[in-house]
């Protein structure tokens, strides 16, 4: 049968039973997934030496015979080893694998093979550990090999071998950007960009490859803002009338005072209701701040009108977090609806109890993750939109929210705590004007930060114990949950263990991680919240939404695994009052730019000069051995990709201008609606 682009992924060589579902949990089912399943880093083994000329330190791959191989035990004993001697005409090299007895038989004097790897000098001049590939394609050795991310019961060869199986009919791929675009820029087409994301000749070849494909998706994300942009020009909105008088009133009823800056954002937002056009407004402003209150006072007017309000949050502790924020600030009942908890004005309640309630107009305001766009929830006269930490939202997700409703569409109100460069913003959020909180609430004092080297940590852990004595909370953030982590990084389990047992014996501990249960991370934060434990020990969970303003110090473990802005962010989690406040940084390996990042983070409590900072530290990025962490709306493009947005910007700018029905670029037009269609909710 021949392969096409809709051929399931069970027609490709090695991909059958289990591998099969395995696959089907990444989105993957047909060839066409699979070639857009692109790697998240690479290994050069393209350097072919001869067996005697293969130097200490170089990423190689050696062409030769195997002359010798045994196995023998370690001087352990706990680890068994196999070494072989391989050759040709330059010479000869000692080549060794742990635990990997089976080699002897697969591998017996005589043969031939492909040895990739990095020559190791611990050992005399050896290749420990090589990718062995006995017949000579060049799919695991002698070439740029790609790296994927794995699952399940798939292995790399298997998952490279079928992914070079379906680049026989990568050619079927169309290209929906205009000629004159990758002309203009000089891109390769789709298809050759997709053959080479995933087994490039070259270096120059993968990083056009690369070029390509993050325009494609910056391009898509501008063309589908200016989509979005024309078609709320032409929709009604909510009248809602900015009336200060209600505005006074609820300020009047709040135990602090705003800043000058948060009442000029609740002002801007305010007059924005007040157009005959939806508002496309983004609020941002860093960790502490206080957008909530903005919103608060945004959504008193909405509802004054007998208007309806829906809150929009990536996570459940922070949907949690916000319900009991607005419960607070508004003079009106409040819903929460997620996946695991349903609430009405304080009490819980069913599911189907939550949304009779929202329906039947009884409830004006909900607060909800996913689960308000899952389960298609109907709020009468729905005229205010507020998506939380909106980065985590695709354009698609907040386009399918905003569904006008008798030809009036909502407003819509995006907030995020991430410091993004001024420099990026508009190209970034090109459809959303900007309210920013540059002020930070009233007697709050900045976090004392300082990186701890080893030699430094019995002291710091002696001020983490007074703190608790002191009736004071403590945040532990890791970078992992597992123990089998290859890298060495702490995980949460190991490192609550080796501070129950040593610098904090005695201290209430608890742990909190992203694979618990949504009742058990509740349970974990309101012991947390409630004083009931001295200790969180968790993962970067707590980076959004946990507010506990008894916290007074925040240590990170791993610290240099993490880039600033997430840094930033969970030195947020403290200093949420008018205490005196500590985050510690503790790393566990130093590099020269890794220390630049944290040193920057003593200096700084701005998060937006460290956003700065985060953009010139962080380069373009280099997928030889570093993975990518883009936007999650990207595969590819980052950040530090200011120069490809800038040209996504100035590219659909210049194509909407001429074509502004896309009536000329159908293709474009097909894509557009494509992404609009392919909302993926969780």
């Amino acid at each position: 049968m021949a392969l096409h682009l809709g051929s399931s992924v069970a027609e490709l060589p090695g991909i059958g039973g289990k591998a099969l579902q395995d696959l089907k949990n990444l989105d993957i089912t047909c060839v066409r997934d699979l070639l857009w399943y692109v790697p998240f880093r690479y290994d050069d083994f393209s350097k072919i030496r001869g067996a005697g000329e293969a130097r200490i330190g170089e990423m190689v791959t050696i062409e030769g015979e195997v002359r010798s191989i045994q196995s023998r035990p370690s001087k352990s004993g706990r680890v068994k080893l196999v070494e072989a001697i391989v050759g040709d005409d330059t010479g000869e090299i000692k080549v060794m694998w742990f635990n990997q007895s089976y080699l002897e038989r697969t591998l017996p004097p005589g043969s031939h093979a492909s040895f990739a790897g990095q020559v190791d000098g611990r050992f005399g001049r050896c290749l420990v550990s090589p990718i062995v590939e006995r017949d000579s394609k060049h799919v695991h050795t002698g070439r740029i090999v790609p790296v994927y991310g794995l699952t399940g019961s798939i292995t790399m060869r298997r998952l490279r071998d079928a992914i070079r199986a379906c680049l026989s009919v990568v050619d079927e791929i169309v290209d929906w950007v205009p000629k004159s675009t990758l002309e203009q820029e000089s891109y390769p087409s789709l298809s050759l960009a997709l053959r080479n994301v995933h087994f490039p000749e070259n270096r120059d070849a993968l990083d056009g490859a690369i070029a390509r494909l993050k325009f494609d998706e910056l391009f898509l994300h501008q063309l589908m803002f200016a989509a979005v942009r024309q078609e709320r020009c032409h929709e009604g909105a909510f009248d809602i009338m900015a009336d200060a008088g209600i505005l006074k009133e609820f300020v009047s009823r709040l135990p602090f005072e705003l800043t000058v800056a948060q009442r000029k954002a609740i002002w801007e937002i305010a007059k924005d209701m007040n157009h005959p056009h939806p508002m496309n407004r983004l609020l941002q402003g860093d960790v502490g701040s206080g957008k909530s209150v903005v919103a608060a006072a945004c959504a008193q007017l909405v509802v004054e009108e007998g208007n309806g309000v829906a809150y929009l949050a990536p996570t459940e502790i922070l949907a949690s977090q916000q319900y009991q924020a607005f419960s607070c600030f508004l003079d009106c009942p409040v819903a929460l609806l997620t996946r695991s908890q349903h609430k009405i004005d304080g009490k819980d309640a069913t599911k189907e109890a939550v949304i009779e309630a929202i329906r039947s107009g009884k409830i004006k305001v909900v607060i909800g993750t996913h689960a308000l766009l899952q389960d298609r929830v109907e709020i009468p006269k729905m005229a205010l939109v507020i998506v939380d930490e909106q980065h985590r939202f695709g354009v698609e997700q907040r386009h399918a929210l905003l569904t006008p409703e008798h030809g009036r569409a909502p407003h819509l109100l995006s907030m995020t705590a991430t410091p993004i460069p001024r420099s990026l913003a508009l190209t970034l959020y090109g459809d959303l004007n900007l309210s920013v909180l540059d002020q930070m609430p009233i007697g709050r004092k900045p976090v004392a930060t300082a990186l701890v080297p080893e030699s430094q940590r019995a002291g710091m852990w002696k001020h983490v114990r007074e703190q608790v004595t002191g009736g004071r909370q403590v945040f532990v953030v890791c970078p992992l949950i597992d123990p089998s982590d290859k890298l060495g990084v702490r995980s949460v389990v190991q490192t609550e263990k080796e501070l129950a047992s040593g610098s904090l014996k005695g201290l209430k501990l608890g742990v909190l991680h992203g694979r618990m249960k949504p009742d058990e991370k509740e349970g974990a934060v309101r012991s947390f919240r409630d004083g009931k434990l001295d200790v969180l020990v968790a993962t970067t969970v707590v980076e959004v939404g946990v507010d506990i303003p008894n916290a007074s110090v925040m240590v990170i473990v791993g610290a240099e695994r993490f880039g600033l802005s997430q840094l930033h962010q969970l030195r947020g989690r403290v200093g949420r009052s008018d205490i005196q406040s500590y985050c510690y940084l503790l790393p566990e390996q130093l590099s020269g730019s890794s220390e630049e990042r944290l040193r920057a983070m003593e200096r700084t409590v701005d998060g937006f000069e460290l956003a700065e900072i985060d953009l010139k530290l962080r380069g373009p990025g280099n997928v030889f051995g570093n993975s990518q962490s883009g936007f999650p709306d990207f595969q590819l493009a980052t950040p530090a990709d200011v120069d490809v947005m800038k040209k996504a910007r100035e590219h659909s700018a210049e194509l909407i201008g001429n074509d502004p029905g896309f009536d000329n670029h159908p293709m474009v037009r097909e894509r557009i609606s494509q992404s609009f269609e392919e909302v993926h909710l969780e």
